[in-house]
């Protein structure tokens, strides 16, 4: 149960940590404290709890990279590895990114054109995690899908697959919206963040962007092993 509780509590952190400073004053309904002024705190402490959390999902699943060059490679394991290889270098480069904009490195490293490389691969590096990471989650849905559908003695109808194109339909609605392509391409240096929006409208979008590459990674990966 350590590996599914681990995945579902990096599934909550990844889309908290996508609403960057939004956090912050979200939380001032709960909390009394100035959400504005640590919103910027609350984003570093989710991203580091994130890459550990992260490097502690790759030890569980130690057994791949210890299997990486063994054995046969056909179109699926080439593609399942080839997200795996991009995903961990796309972490590696939010860490040292987020480390040299840290409040707490910002001393040691407080070069305009360092800062400036920094924050434009930090930002290009977080869309495209949040994408490789639902891709990825899609991409292994059917084992944790199976262990759930085998606990609770449930069978796969119809409805959840017409529900999922619902979402997915809206989930390519709100990547338009929030301008992820943009974020990924570089062609937006800076992400904009509307503080009037409700909270909770921001997070919606989010997940069902996050739907819509599962699902894309899940589906694609039922037709190849068919």
């Amino acid at each position: 149960m350590l590996r599914p509780a681990i995945d579902i509590l990096m599934t909550i952190i990844l889309l908290l940590s996508m609403s960057y400073e939004l956090i912050g004053p979200a939380l001032e309904k709960f909390i009394e404290f100035d959400g504005y002024e640590y919103g910027g705190m609350i984003h570093e402490w989710l991203g580091m709890s994130l890459v550990i959390l992260f490097f502690v999902h790759l030890w569980l699943n130690r057994w791949w990279l210890k299997g990486m060059f063994k054995g046969h490679y056909n179109l699926t394991r080439t593609i399942l590895t080839s997200i795996n290889i991009l995903l961990i270098a796309d972490v590696i480069l939010l860490t040292f990114s987020g480390m040299i904009m840290s409040q707490i490195f910002l001393e040691l490293t407080e070069t305009d054109s360092l800062m400036s490389f920094a924050r434009t691969s930090h930002i290009c590096a977080s869309y495209w995690g949040f994408v490789l990471m639902s891709f990825h989650a899609g991409l292994n849905w059917h084992i944790f899908s199976a262990m759930m559908f085998k606990k609770l003695k449930l069978r796969a109808k119809i409805l959840p697959h017409v529900l999922a194109l619902a979402i997915m339909i809206y989930g390519g609605f709100a990547f338009v919206k929030r301008q992820l392509w943009d974020y990924m391409s570089l062609n937006v240096a800076f992400v904009f963040f509307d503080f009037e929006e409700p909270f909770m409208y921001f997070m919606l979008d989010y997940i069902a962007i996050m739907i819509l590459f599962g699902c894309i990674g899940h589906y694609m990966i039922l037709g190849l092993r068919r």
